[in-house]
């Protein structure tokens, strides 16, 4: 227990802790100092915590668990100062043993709006990362909105701080592999006196830079020092920027979702970028009158796997291949970028808000290979009976289709279609359920655990189908039923509900 208050004594010496959980931790030890102390003894050497058990490696690994940014996850997923760290070297010796010998556990550095108390948290967090390479968030205060006053949380010498942690950041700019800087001071003149050397920071490989308040002199000499790094690979692009310096043909990672550009804008970039893995688009409308036509421009980007884009009116887009070009309009289009990609999926979400009649549009690309292995399908496009017939599961007996046997979850929701037929979707569903024991040719009726739809059923409320289906799926799947508006004003709308038929159980037959 003197080892603790101790610790604690020292902690507070160095003035790491804030005043209220100092005076937090010193009440804490003054209900333990006052305590029993032979029992206290007792409970520790005789009924030992099953973490004391664990081996000190083991320990470490969990400590990185905890933190909330470990260079895995976006740095702004939180607001707050990690002190994940200090807070788990102050559970006990053992602990804080653990913590200290982890460099990796410390590598992490977090300012947000700097204040007086990062100064010390910043030297601490460097002497026990020893050499581990450094991932670093520092923000700055944003401008209030218009007519509110500052923060009251503001360092009004937030300026000055953060040119004192950024030199002491770039006293170790060797070990820099992630950072992030979103700046809204005017110009951090410390930060422009980094070397302007490709090997001085060998392990820098993620930049993000905001530079709003900076002057444009300063905001080029920024990404002219930051972007000559050799290791460069990954960057998130803001609009404050020219982005004249960013190493485009050795990107790997590409986030643009802070840069809403129109689609042509993007592809400009796109084929300088052909290391380019990762991508993250945000597209805005293009301002023009024209209307969507079959793009002529095409470009290659054969290492990317992941593309994702934010769009907020994306009326029209275009995936090529260029050993099978194909026009804008193929109704095979999707298919083709199945078979094309070598896809084999286990989830698939299909949206159409298009006014397509034609459900074979819908099904053609559920037909093939690709689909056969997926356990989880939703669709949102004008449902029909003929898309309910296509999803029920075939037998030996009836010789119909065994499409999509694997399938464990269904999603179904009409956008703007007709009526489904309520018999339909009862033959449907129950073609599904689990099997208890394997047909004649060795395979289970269905596999399905979860059904929900958004529909507009034949007889909507009154179906005398719909109390069956529930029945039947009472014990055996999940199954929701949102009913949604139609023509007859006095039907109900919303989540469909039945009470338990009595001898429902007959229904079985």
């Amino acid at each position: 227990m003197d080892e603790i208050y101790q610790t604690t004594h020292r902690v507070y010496e160095h003035e790491i802790l804030p005043q209220k959980l100092w005076n937090a931790g010193r009440e804490i030890s003054r209900l333990f100092l006052s305590s029993d102390r032979w029992s206290l003894s007792f409970i520790r050497v005789h009924n030992p915590c099953p973490i004391a058990h664990l081996p000190h490696d083991v320990l470490a690994e969990i400590f990185l668990f905890t933190l909330c940014a470990n260079g895995f996850h976006p740095l702004n997923t939180r607001g707050s100062l990690p002190l994940e760290p200090l807070t788990l070297s102050h559970v006990s010796s053992r602990w804080r043993d653990v913590a200290i010998s982890t460099p990796s556990l410390w590598s992490t550095i977090w300012v947000d709006r700097p204040r007086e108390l990062h100064i010390p948290m910043v030297e601490l967090w460097i002497e026990y990362s020893r050499q581990c390479p450094l991932i670093l968030y520092l923000r700055q205060t944003p401008p209030p909105p218009a007519g509110q006053q500052p923060s009251p949380f503001t360092d009004p010498r937030e300026y000055e701080l953060t040119d004192k942690i950024l030199i002491i950041l770039g006293n170790h700019l060797h070990r820099w592999k992630r950072v992030t800087f979103l700046f809204h001071h005017p110009t951090q003149h410390s930060l422009l006196n980094l070397p302007e050397i490709p090997s001085a920071a060998p392990l820098l490989e993620h930049i993000q830079m905001s530079t709003r308040a900076w002057d444009a002199d300063s905001k080029l000499t920024m990404e002219r020092i930051m972007y000559s790094y050799a290791s460069v690979q990954s960057v998130v692009v803001h609009e404050f920027l020219s982005q004249e310096f960013v190493p485009w043909e050795r990107l790997t990672t590409l986030d643009a979702s802070q840069l809403g550009c129109p689609m042509d804008s993007h592809l400009n970039v796109l084929k300088y970028c052909t290391s380019l893995r990762r991508a993250e688009l945000r597209v805005t409308q293009d301002h023009s009158d024209a209307p969507f036509v079959r793009p002529t421009r095409r470009v290659g980007v054969p290492h990317l796997s992941s593309l994702t884009i934010h769009a907020t009116r994306l009326e029209g887009l275009v995936l090529r291949y260029s050993s099978a070009p194909h026009r804008a309009n193929d109704p095979q289009a999707l298919q083709r970028l199945l078979v094309r990609s070598a896809c084999v999926l286990k989830r698939f979400s299909f949206g159409d808000a298009a006014a397509i009649k034609d459900d074979s549009y819908h099904l053609s690309f559920l037909r093939s290979p690709q689909m056969a292995s997926l356990l989880e399908l939703y669709l949102q496009v004008d449902m029909t009976d003929k898309i309910m017939r296509f999803l029920t599961l075939g037998s030996a007996e009836d010789g119909r289709p065994r499409l999509l046997p694997n399938l464990q979850t269904i999603s179904l929701k009409d956008f703007r279609g007709d009526h489904v037929d309520d018999l339909e979707l009862y033959r449907m569903v129950v073609s599904r359920f689990p099997g208890p024991t394997p047909d004649r040719n060795g395979r289970y009726s269905g596999s399905l655990h979860r059904a929900y739809f958004h529909l507009r059923v034949k007889g909507h409320s009154d179906s005398p189908v719909l109390p069956l289906l529930v029945e039947r799926c009472r014990e055996r799947i999940d199954l929701r039923i949102y009913l949604d508006s139609c023509a007859d004003q006095n039907v109900k709308v919303g989540w469909y509900t039945s009470p338990p038929i009595p001898g429902g159980y007959l229904t079985e037959g």
